[in-house]
């Protein structure tokens, strides 16, 4: 299935999830000494209610990634996310947000899973998209992101359902595995106008006497 450009934005937004993912690694690595035991798999960094943001050229904040929890894992370089939520705003002012109950990120930052109600919403410019399924991975550096569960695509007139998705930002392509039901609901015509009232029937009663 090829479709429109305003449902490869997921990609985008993902592939800006990875950069910051890589960036706070970076952060906490510089900061901290390794932990006394690596062979465990406990976190050695947690972060609530962690919040970072990215600005554009001219200053102004692009993108926001929130989480409720953050777990940096020291064995592996793995990070884990509860709750994540990314938004990034583009130069024509179109939002694009993307949120979970659960995210992961390998050590290399080329795998990113999300888990859970994942949601995706285009807004802000004339047709918003949105976009819900249980489970997506991501692979940044290849500009692809896949499922094989169950994927529908709301539209202001179109729903789109399905089984399985494959995004390739490289071919500008969006796949829908199997499955494929679409229902258009057309937008609804104009109210009928109602059929002009008739006049009021003549008065048929006697015409009162004047007194003599």
């Amino acid at each position: 299935m090829n479709d429109r450009p305003a449902l490869w934005f997921p990609l985008v937004l993902l592939a800006v999830l990875a950069a910051l993912t890589t960036w706070l690694d970076f952060e906490v690595r510089s900061s901290m000494t390794e932990a006394a035991n690596r062979n465990r798999h406990d976190p050695d960094t947690i972060l609530h209610d962690f919040v970072t943001q990215q600005t554009g050229k001219g200053g102004a904040v692009e993108t926001t990634v929130r989480a409720r929890t953050f777990w940096r894992y020291m064995d592996d370089g793995s990070n884990e996310f509860e709750q994540p939520q990314v938004m990034h705003r583009d130069a024509r002012g179109v939002l694009m947000d993307i949120r979970s109950d659960r995210g992961r990120a390998s050590s290399d930052q080329q795998t990113l899973d999300f888990e859970g109600h994942v949601s995706l919403h285009q807004g802000g410019g004339k047709a918003p998209v949105s976009m819900q399924t249980s489970a997506l991975r991501v692979l940044p550096r290849k500009n692809l992101a896949f499922t094989d569960q169950t994927v529908r695509f709301n539209s202001a007139d179109t729903v789109v359902t399905g089984l399985g998705l494959d995004f390739d930002m490289n071919k500008q392509t969006l796949r829908i595995r199997s499955r494929v039901k679409v229902v258009y609901n057309p937008p609804r015509s104009h109210a009928t106008k109602s059929p002009p009232s008739l006049p009021d029937p003549p008065d048929r009663r006697p015409a009162a006497r004047r007194a003599g």
